[in-house]
């Protein structure tokens, strides 16, 4: 054949090359942490992808620059306990004071993945020295489905539990083979 055919010098070869340069192997943990962000009296916190019917527990250090214009050095802020509890996100534990040695506000959060999507839960903080200074915490997580594969979690999460949903169930109509 010739190069008529298609098959010159340049064709022949038909497997993808990456130059070394462009690739960049550290990249592949930047997605690995929680997210913050904070417009007006909202911090919104991603999680990124969770699985549906999962209890995780998640480890949070919010950083000290979110609570910027908010109260007065040493200000300590405090949970917020509704009358009707959020039974799908609660704070289990919260250190609203910001210490000198570090640079961040302490938390740990229980969240259940409910339902697959987007999943928005809110909790609220507030300055304990001033009660109108109220934070409010939106808890975002992308949701997988029962079989739409397993997420890699990010740093601080942790899987406490599974849930069995109840329209699934482990029991069966179909009664066996019969041996003859």
């Amino acid at each position: 054949m010739s190069d008529a055919a298609g098959e010159g010098p340049d064709q022949s070869d038909h497997h993808v090359h990456f130059d070394a340069t462009t690739l960049k192997t550290d990249d592949f943990g930047s997605d690995s942490c929680v997210t913050f962000q904070r417009s007006g009296d909202t911090i919104v916190i991603s999680l990124g992808f969770l699985q549906i019917n999962h209890r995780y527990l998640i480890d949070l250090n919010l950083p000290a620059n979110l609570f910027e214009n908010t109260g007065a050095p040493g200000s300590k802020f405090v949970p917020v306990v509704d009358a009707t509890p959020n039974l799908h996100c609660r704070i289990q534990e919260f250190t609203g004071t910001k210490h000198d040695e570090h640079d961040f506000f302490e938390m740990k959060i229980e969240f259940f993945a409910y339902k697959e999507k987007l999943l928005r839960e809110v909790l609220h903080i507030v300055n304990s020295k001033n009660d109108k200074e109220l934070l409010q915490l939106v808890i975002a997580a992308r949701v997988l489905g029962k079989g739409k594969g397993t997420p890699m979690l990010r740093t601080g999460i942790h899987c406490i539990g599974v849930e069995h949903d109840d329209d699934e169930s482990e029991a069966s109509d179909f009664a066996g083979f019969d041996k003859p």
